[in-house]
């Protein structure tokens, strides 16, 4: 059982490698995804590799103990710039946000004083608890920060909190081996199906690394006719305010546009983060509280009617579903 699990670790790290290389040599997507996703997979392996050495052998220097544990500190920060790389697109890494890698630069150096700290055993635990820590606030952080974007590709917001609970898990076993004494390997086989994870992703559907939006990938759309396309449809919805028209529809418009309507739809989902409808429903409802609060001996049907609504059954669940009430509490507020 011992030489599986010593092979499989092992096979693991080899494949760590091929993510690394693959990322770091391949043209698809963006170039800093790329990186971050290269550093934070070297960074687990640092991590894991000290882990299956100090298992399997009698004994480590101590610069390789130092090495593992400055790994393990650096992941949490990666992670979180790989996340925020992933679902922010304006995202740019700075020279200045490499402060958050400064404790595992400085720790890298401090081997020499690593025997010392070892020996004191309540010094210790202090000192591995909180690495722990400062681990498990950046994953967490990030793995929030995930789930309360409005980044639309959900498959890749599911492949992101996937990632991220299978580190919380290899946290948790280090933390249980720290607490209670349990297989210190652990962590390796949890990082070992990470990366299988990864490969599969990457060899079936390739878009782990390339994270631009495949549906728009063709339309050829350059970024002069995006702006032309959005200034003019920002004035057919703020200043002709056409959503007031129950007949209007993504194909009319995109004439009025001159244009079609997947280069529409593509300039509507990048610049609002909405689909057509969605953005016609906001507009819809930011017409009709505006009117409910002028004139409130309106009748709410014909405030429906007045922005766009067939009907006011579908104006009250439309807006209920964008504020939380009813059109009469919010006039009635």
């Amino acid at each position: 059982m011992k030489n599986i699990i010593l092979f499989g670790s092992i096979i693991g790290i080899v494949n760590s490698f091929i993510l690394i290389i693959y990322a770091l040599v391949t043209k698809k997507g963006n170039k800093t995804i790329n990186i971050l996703f290269a550093l934070l997979i070297f960074m687990l392996t640092l991590r894991i590799s000290k882990s299956i050495l100090l298992t399997f052998s009698d004994g480590l220097h101590d610069f390789l103990l130092t090495i593992g544990l400055s790994g393990f500190m650096a992941i949490g920060p990666v992670y979180y710039f790989f996340v925020k790389s992933v679902i922010n697109e304006k995202f740019k890494l700075k020279w200045q946000q490499l402060i958050h890698l400064l404790p595992a630069v400085i720790f890298t150096f401090m081997w020499v004083f690593l025997d010392e700290i070892r020996s004191s055993g309540d010094l210790w635990h202090i000192f591995y608890r909180t690495i722990l820590l400062q681990y498990m606030i950046y994953v967490t952080y990030a793995i929030i920060q995930i789930n309360i974007s409005n980044y639309i590709r959900t498959d890749i917001i599911k492949q992101l909190n996937i990632i991220g609970y299978f580190l919380l898990a290899i946290w948790f076993a280090y933390l249980l081996n720290e607490v209670s004494g349990f297989p210190y390997i652990s962590g390796a086989i949890l990082y070992s199906v990470l990366i299988y994870f990864s490969l599969i992703i990457i060899l079936n559907k390739g878009y782990i690394i390339n994270y631009s939006n495949p549906k728009y990938q063709k339309t050829g759309l350059k970024s002069v006719d995006n702006k032309r396309i959005l200034t003019n449809l920002k004035q057919l919805f703020e200043e002709d305010k056409v959503y007031r028209s129950n007949t209007v529809s993504l194909l009319s418009l995109a004439k009025k546009l001159d244009t079609n309507t997947h280069i529409l739809s593509q300039v509507i989902n990048e610049n609002f983060n909405k689909t057509y409808f969605e953005l016609l429903g906001a507009y819809r409802i930011d017409e009709a509280k505006y009117l409910l609060q002028q004139n409130k001996k309106n009748k709410v049907s014909n405030i429906a009617f007045d922005v766009g609504y067939n009907s006011l059954s579908a104006f009250n669940t439309a807006f209920k579903k964008a504020t939380g009430i009813t059109p009469t509490k919010f006039r009635d507020a």
